[in-house]
């Protein structure tokens, strides 16, 4: 069965994505839900629209969570039942769209239990279509994925953030500048979805940020995963979707990623490099 809607999956995000392409230039509205960095498009609606129609003609007992959808409900208790769920973000790193900058993706994961089986995500702009199944490994074009081996000090990072990330009060600041001390380099591309990716196919080594919704990882973990790597919260813990704090590397540097990120202080918001 997973075989089956890995299929599906990999198809239907491929449609998606070469759809969101070509109707780029009949973007219409432009829209914020939270703040000035969470934009929505039509494009997202009407991309959301055509992969939750192409899942339910294939599978209309299926439940689906997406994001322009539950962005607003809140709805993931389908998440923890018996059942299967498509867990969906129409485009994800919309901000990246909106400016024509080629780092976006259509995610789709699917989840029984609580756990991720499916994984896919589709970046139409390189053509390159990364997909995983519980047990199975971890693709890219039918190319079999593998973190990297990379020590820290040798590691590119992604982070990314939302509005409140960079007030006086979050610990991100202090982060990015522990982890940047020791890393290679840091980078926030905007699409949680490929960063995930790259941590899979060893283009960079790690990834982690806070808060995140289950539509930016379920599809992205997977991925990790299954080509070796280690994912977490970002304190170490098992991952939960429905918190969406995460840390995914190589395996590598899992554990002084964590010391780095715990290191800073919560309540005194200092510095130490």
């Amino acid at each position: 069965m997973i075989q089956t809607l890995k299929k599906y999956a990999e198809q239907i995000a491929v449609d998606a994505g070469k759809w969101i392409v070509q109707n780029r230039s009949n973007m219409d509205k432009i829209q914020y839900k939270k703040n000035h960095l969470d934009l929505v498009t039509d494009i997202d609606r009407l991309s959301e629209e055509r992969i939750t129609r192409k899942i339910l003609e294939i599978f209309p007992e299926h439940a689906i969570i997406s994001e322009e959808t539950q962005s607003i409900h809140k709805d993931f208790t389908s998440l923890d039942r018996d059942e299967y769920c498509w867990i969906v973000d129409p485009i994800d790193g919309t901000v990246n769209y909106v400016h024509d900058i080629p780092y976006y993706s259509i995610s789709i994961g699917i989840v029984k239990n609580g756990k991720p089986i499916v994984g896919v995500v589709y970046d139409p702009n390189r053509d390159e279509l990364f997909s995983a199944g519980q047990g199975l490994g971890a693709y890219v074009n039918g190319k079999k994925l593998q973190v990297s081996s990379r020590s820290l000090k040798e590691s590119v990072l992604h982070t990314g953030y939302c509005a409140s990330d960079w007030t006086t009060t979050s610990p991100l600041r202090h982060e990015f500048a522990k982890c940047y001390a020791k890393s290679r380099n840091i980078k926030i591309a905007g699409s949680a979805s490929l960063d995930l990716a790259y941590v899979a196919c060893g283009r960079i080594d790690g990834f982690w940020q806070r808060g995140l919704s289950p539509w930016d990882i379920a599809a992205g973990i997977l991925l990790v995963t299954e080509a070796g790597g280690t994912v977490s919260g970002v304190d170490g813990s098992v991952l939960d979707l429905k918190t969406g704090d995460v840390m995914a590397t190589n395996g590598s540097i899992q554990q002084q990623l964590k010391t780095i990120l715990s290191e800073v202080d919560e309540d005194e918001r200092t510095i130490s490099i």
